[in-house]
C-alpha cells in the first residue's frame, strides 16, 4: 500500500488547515469506524447463533428476524410506541405451559436535535385468554416524570404505598380499574423488585427491564422470572372477575 507522502501534507496544512483535519480524518477514522461496523457485527452474529441454541435447548422455535405478525401486536404498548428505526432480532416464539410466549430482542431509536440514542434490550412477551388486564404501563419513574406530574402528566400514585409512588411510574386509560386492579398484594411485590417495567391490556403482557439485554444462557432464567410476573398478574385478573 503506496503510503501519502508527509511533504503533501505539510503543503495541505500550509494552504488550508481544514484540509489537513479531512486527510487525518479520513486516514485514521476511516478504518477506526470500519473496524467498529465489523466487530459489532460480528458480535451481534455470534448472539443470534447463542440464542438459536438456546432456543432449541427450551424447545421454542426461532426467529431470527422476528416475527411481523407479532410485531404489529406488540404496537399498543408503550415501549414499541416510541421512537424510529424499530427492530426485533433473536426471537424464540412459541407456546409454553399453554400460554403463547416470546422472547426478543428490541431496538429503537430516539432523535433529539441533531444527535440521536439507540436503545436495545430484552423482551419477554405473554399471550393468554386467562389475562384480561386493564391497560396500563407500570416502569421505573425518572426526575423528568416527577417535573411533569407538576405540569398534569399522569402518574397513578397510591397513598398507602408511597414507595411503590415513589419507584414506580404507573399510567394508563382507565385509572378508576387500574386502581382497583392494583391492590396491596401487588404494590407491594413491585416494591421488592428492582426497576422492572411491566405492561398490559386485555390479554397481553410484556415484561422488561428497560435498557437491558439478557445474555443467550439467561434464557431460561428470563422465562423463569416472567412466568412469575405472569402468574401474579393472571391470578389477580381471576380474583378481581369474581
Amino acid at each position: 500500500m503506496r503510503l501519502i507522502d508527509p511533504y503533501f501534507l505539510c503543503l495541505l496544512a500550509d494552504k488550508n488547515d481544514d484540509s489537513l483535519g479531512l486527510v487525518l480524518l479520513l486516514l485514521i477514522g476511516g478504518p477506526l469506524l470500519c473496524a467498529v461496523f465489523y466487530f459489532a457485527r460480528r458480535r451481534e452474529k455470534k448472539r443470534t447463533e447463542q440464542f438459536r441454541r438456546s432456543a432449541t435447548e427450551v424447545g421454542l422455535p426461532f426467529f431470527p428476524a422476528g416475527d411481523d405478525f407479532l410485531f404489529e401486536r406488540l404496537q399498543c404498548f408503550h415501549l414499541f410506541s416510541q421512537g424510529r428505526r424499530k427492530k426485533i432480532t433473536n426471537m424464540l416464539h412459541g407456546e409454553a405451559n399453554g400460554v403463547e410466549l416470546a422472547i426478543l430482542d428490541y431496538r429503537y431509536t430516539i432523535a433529539g436535535g441533531e444527535q440521536s440514542r439507540t436503545y436495545k434490550q430484552s423482551v419477554i412477551y405473554f399471550g393468554s385468554s386467562n389475562l384480561g388486564l386493564p391497560q396500563f404501563a407500570a416502569r421505573p419513574e425518572r426526575m423528568f416524570h416527577k417535573i411533569g406530574g407538576a405540569f398534569g402528566y399522569q402518574d397513578i400514585d397510591f397513598e398507602d404505598h408511597p414507595d411503590f409512588s415513589r419507584a414506580y411510574l404507573l399510567r394508563g386509560d382507565d385509572e378508576s380499574r387500574i386502581r382497583e386492579f392494583f391492590n396491596s398484594e401487588l404494590l407491594t411485590f413491585f416494591e421488592t423488585q428492582q426497576k422492572i417495567s411491566v405492561e398490559a391490556g386485555g390479554d397481553q403482557l410484556i415484561f422488561y427491564r428497560g435498557g437491558k439485554r439478557i445474555k443467550p444462557d439467561e434464557v431460561q432464567r428470563f422465562i423463569h422470572e416472567g412466568f412469575q410476573i405472569f402468574g401474579r398478574f393472571r391470578d389477580r385478573a381471576a380474583a378481581s372477575s369474581k
